[in-house]
């Protein structure tokens, strides 16, 4: 007899629910006293390899009108140096930046000519930061960036600047995939433990490749990396 096919899927999450059966009165006054709309909610991260991320990932855009399109060019050029070199001397890390794409619009709908370029700042996190230095270099990126906007702002030379906020990431999630895959390996062996039978050997059958790393932001100081691994469960032919 052969057993139906069972899903592996990648992750396994495990979902515990605790209720209870009151509350006093003076335990709803405490717990009412600590809700607070100020209060971010806890959210629940996806399980994976909890590692200390390595770098800041900040989005910038600069625009630039004017009457022709060759004159904007340099004008960005030399926007995001000064930028860079902005960042740089403040926050007092290794800073490099990552052009993406720039936008070249000139037409009738215009009286001039309009070019935007964007990118990515990479800023350093250096291990020897703790919680509190990280959360500094972001308060301090995030200065820079609004004064770089008030700067281009208020010269009125038809330079105009916008920033994302810094986002800790990994910069090679890609080095922890062995160490994630043996993750999943370990845990799938210990399910089909638990799960067979000596009747009913079980094996994986049907395996993909799995994708990329995946990585989720939780803080400065933590991110969760994943891999989705899809397999079936099958018993042992004999």
């Amino acid at each position: 007899m052969k057993f139906s096919h069972l899903v592996f899927p990648g992750c396994v999450v495990l979902v515990c629910l605790w209720t209870s059966c009151g509350r006093s009165s003076v335990s709803s006054a405490v717990a009412s006293s600590y809700e607070s709309d100020t209060v971010p909610a806890h959210e629940t991260v996806e399980e994976g390899l909890k590692v200390r991320p390595d770098v800041l990932l900040l989005s910038f855009a600069f625009r630039q009108e004017t009457e022709a399109l060759d004159q904007a060019v340099p004008k960005l050029k030399a926007a995001v140096e000064r930028y860079v070199r902005a960042a740089t001397e403040a926050s007092k890390v290794e800073v490099t930046v990552k052009m993406k794409d720039v936008h070249l619009e000139s037409g009738r709908k215009m009286a001039g000519s309009d070019a935007m370029a964007h990118g990515v700042l990479e800023v350093a996190l250096p291990e020897s930061l703790d919680f509190w230095g990280r959360s500094a270099l972001v308060a301090t990126l995030v200065r820079v960036g609004s004064q770089e906007a008030a700067a281009a702002e208020k010269e009125n030379t038809g330079l105009r600047a916008s920033f994302g906020f810094p986002v800790a990431q990994v910069r090679d999630p890609e080095a922890r995939r062995d160490e994630l895959m043996k993750r999943w390996v370990d845990r799938a062996r210990g399910f089909i433990s638990q799960a067979q039978s000596e009747r009913s050997p079980l094996q994986l059958v049907g395996c993909e490749p799995p994708g990329a790393v995946k990585q989720a932001t939780v803080s400065v100081d933590e991110v969760v990396l994943s891999l989705a691994v899809s397999c079936r469960l099958d018993t042992v032919a004999k």
